[in-house]
């Protein structure tokens, strides 16, 4: 999260460093108007968006994409943060917006779309492409982008339907820069405990361990999972 005094400067991230989110610089357009996104979501919505029906797909309006820091400094009501500790957006009277720093705006991972038919066609279909709803459930137009690349959001394993199936020819293994607790398995479900052994091997990068190897382990905890729901 960056500081109030950060967000005064001209530039806030200077000297934050490319690991903030809103600084990052690995962007892919998608073609509409100036919207980016880290090439593994581009890809993903590129694709999403060509499987959409056509009377949905030519309805498609997007009102944020990837947002930079100063942006994300500018819409954060820091008075009301610091009287009260609650995040909201600057002018509202208590829509949610994430802190400077760390919103998935600006990871590169996070749509806002409209109107209502193309939100709820993502919404039925969208995890499949890695694109799912539910991080800002106040929000309907909101998605936050679960597959592929670095900064993964934790609670993306509470809030895509089934696996994901579409893989970005750009894509790098989904990392997570805040390990949490919201990843631990819980008894007698295998979906969460097939995330949790997911996100364990995947957090072996760097060990020895060959990414190869951990794909292939990833995918056997995937075909167990499924096995052992169908016995339960």
């Amino acid at each position: 999260m960056l500081t109030r005094q950060q967000c005064s400067t001209v530039n806030p991230c200077q000297g934050a460093g490319s690991d903030i989110s809103g600084c990052i610089s690995n962007l892919k357009s998608v073609g509409i108007g100036s919207h980016k996104f880290i090439p593994e979501a581009a890809d993903a919505f590129l694709k999403m968006k060509e499987d959409m029906p056509e009377d949905i797909r030519n309805k498609i309006s997007i009102g944020s994409s990837f947002r930079d820091a100063k942006t994300q400094c500018n819409i954060f009501d820091w008075d009301h943060f610091e009287a009260t500790g609650k995040r909201r957006k600057k002018g509202t009277s208590g829509v949610a917006v994430a802190p400077p720093g760390s919103s998935n705006h600006g990871w590169g991972r996070a749509l806002d779309i409209s109107p209502k038919e193309v939100q709820d066609w993502i919404r039925e279909n969208g995890s499949q492409y890695g694109w799912c709803w539910g991080e800002v459930e106040s929000e309907p137009w909101h998605f936050t982008f679960c597959g592929d690349g670095p900064n993964k959001w934790r609670g993306c394993n509470k809030i895509c339907k089934g696996r994901i199936k579409y893989k970005s020819p750009t894509g790098t293994p989904s990392t997570s820069t805040e390990p949490t607790t919201d990843q631990q398995p819980q008894p007698g479900n295998m979906d969460s405990l097939g995330g949790f052994f997911k996100t364990m091997f995947q957090n072996l990068k760097g060990s020895g361990i060959g990414q190869k190897q951990i794909q292939e382990i990833t995918e056997d905890v995937d075909r167990i999972s499924e096995i052992i729901k169908k016995v339960l």
